[in-house]
């Protein structure tokens, strides 16, 4: 902008030295404002002054203008620079939302748990290797803790009642059968005040029987005929016509089909 206002000024001055020159050249014919040129010297001399002077008062507007203009585009972008800084600025102050994604309870765990449970120290069973649905998380986390006997069953029977509904998914069928496995290995302690809690007899203990049907299932029939053998060493019935005897005659009948 500064170069084009000096250009401006250069060149109303060039505009006027020529005027002048043109205006004070003797005998030239020229003709002032289309009057004849028998005006005198001084007469010329004042017109020219009197043009030049309006030259130059048009030339100092023209430059005014072109300042003018100037400062009000210089204003204009030093107001948009200050707005986007202002906006940047309150943009970035303000605290971030964070979004929490709502935690859906599992359904199912995954089919890549292979669950081992050491069964020599009672009181703490090993993790089952893998996140285990809300349903049985809670009775499983007090498992842990717990060293009663019948505390003990009851969390057993919770769980392995729980997983044996869901056995149709591999990964709920091997929890159902792991916890089944350490209940029954358990079993012994938890007989005596079993009894004693049930009046003098022994109620009926789902394990037994869900694990032998889920091991007959999967084709493990020796397992099964052992759990069935088991429960009847224990005194177990599992309220059908034949009872457990029964149950290894029907194992024994498939494994033979095999």
């Amino acid at each position: 902008m500064a170069s084009n206002l000096f250009l401006l000024i250069i060149v109303v001055i060039v505009i006027v030295f020529l005027a002048r020159r043109v205006f004070m050249k003797p005998g030239s014919g020229a003709t002032v404002d289309a009057e004849p040129v028998t005006k005198s010297s001084a007469q010329i001399e004042a017109e020219v002054a009197e043009k030049e002077q309006t030259i130059a008062e048009k030339a100092a507007s023209v430059a005014e203008n072109i300042e003018s203009s100037a400062k009000e585009g210089k204003s204009s972008a030093q107001n948009t620079t200050k707005n986007t800084t202002k906006n940047a600025t309150k943009s970035a102050s303000k605290p971030a939302t964070k979004k929490v994604a709502k935690k859906a309870a599992p359904k199912s765990v995954s089919k890549d748990v292979d669950p081992v449970i050491d069964s020599g120290d009672k009181s703490q069973p090993s993790p089952i290797g893998a996140e285990l649905p809300d349903e049985i998380a809670s009775p499983v986390a007090e498992l842990e803790k717990s060293k009663d006997p019948l505390a003990r069953h009851r969390l057993y029977q919770q769980i392995t009642e729980s997983s044996y509904k869901n056995r149709t998914d591999a990964a709920w069928r091997q929890i159902s059968k792991t916890f089944s496995n350490q209940h029954i290995s358990e079993f012994a302690d938890i007989l005596k005040p079993l009894k004693k809690a049930n009046g003098g007899s022994l109620p009926q203990v789902l394990t037994f029987q869900n694990y032998a049907t889920l091991l007959a299932e999967d084709k493990q029939y020796d397992e099964a005929i052992a759990v069935c053998e088991k429960a009847l060493e224990f005194g177990l019935d599992d309220k059908t016509k034949t009872g457990f005897a029964g149950r290894i005659e029907r194992i024994r009948k498939q494994k033979a089909k095999g």
